[in-house]
């Protein structure tokens, strides 16, 4: 099995895991909505159709064979969020450090 095959196999299992990712983006959203009602706002307008739509993809891919694959697929697709804030925090850090 190569490499694009592998890919293939944890596609549902990562669109699964970024669904999951933002579903709780949903609820953190609803959380702050006692405490900053715009940014909330703000976070529930973009995480709720994104879920939707990212969910519904899931399930319209091709189920996993491997069970390992849905695993790493779910765990890579939960975290890619916060890995791309971390990235996108760490340059502004690096950028303002600079100046």
């Amino acid at each position: 099995m190569d490499l694009l095959e592998s890919a293939a196999n944890m596609k549902r299992g990562f669109l699964l895991g970024l669904g999951s990712s933002l579903c709780l983006g949903v609820l953190f959203g609803l959380m702050q909505l006692s405490n900053d009602v715009t940014t909330a706002a703000i976070i529930v307008a973009i995480s709720v159709p994104s879920s939707i739509l990212v969910i519904r993809a899931a399930y319209r891919a091709p189920p996993n064979r491997s069970r390992g694959h849905a695993l790493i697929g779910w765990l890579v697709g939960f975290l890619i969020i916060d890995a791309v804030l971390l990235c996108i925090f760490g340059i502004v850090v690096i950028f303002i450090n600079l100046s």
